[in-house]
């Protein structure tokens, strides 16, 4: 049982000691980053439901910063970008989508319970990319 809680906690120490790339002119965290640090700090968040309750709650974050931000984004551009953006994020949603399928595939059944905290936090990771690529396209 301890191997198994050390390994849960050093994979939150390593989520919360990765920095958050900064906004332009900010050194904070992202909000959302920081959500997922508060809430992994929380003492019914050292079992695994609560971390991969966590990273959901972020990774749920995320996929509503993706929609912002492409929503933003396509406001901002002629028609011929704006179809081909709608292009790209077609193409990055099914291959989110294939993620998950093979997320919830038969060889994570024998992988213990490390590997939903795991899948979780590349979860947060998956949406947490797109919506910073959304956003420096925005920015720039």
């Amino acid at each position: 049982m301890r191997p198994i809680l050390a390994g849960l906690l050093l994979l939150a120490a390593s989520v919360l000691s990765t920095p958050a790339p900064a906004q332009e002119g900010e050194d904070k965290p992202d909000p959302i980053d920081a959500a997922l640090a508060k809430c992994l700090d929380q003492p019914d968040s050292s079992s695994t439901v609560g971390m991969v309750a966590c990273f959901d709650t972020a990774r749920d974050a995320w996929e509503r910063e993706v929609v912002r931000a492409y929503t933003a984004l396509s406001a901002t551009l002629d028609a011929r970008s704006r179809g081909i953006l709608r292009g790209t994020q077609k193409q990055w949603e099914a291959y989110a989508a294939g993620e998950r399928r093979f997320q919830t595939g038969p060889w994570t059944r024998d992988r213990g319970t490390l590997i939903a905290v795991t899948i979780a936090s590349q979860n947060v990771d998956l949406f947490k990319n797109r919506a910073l690529t959304l956003r420096h396209y925005l920015a720039n």
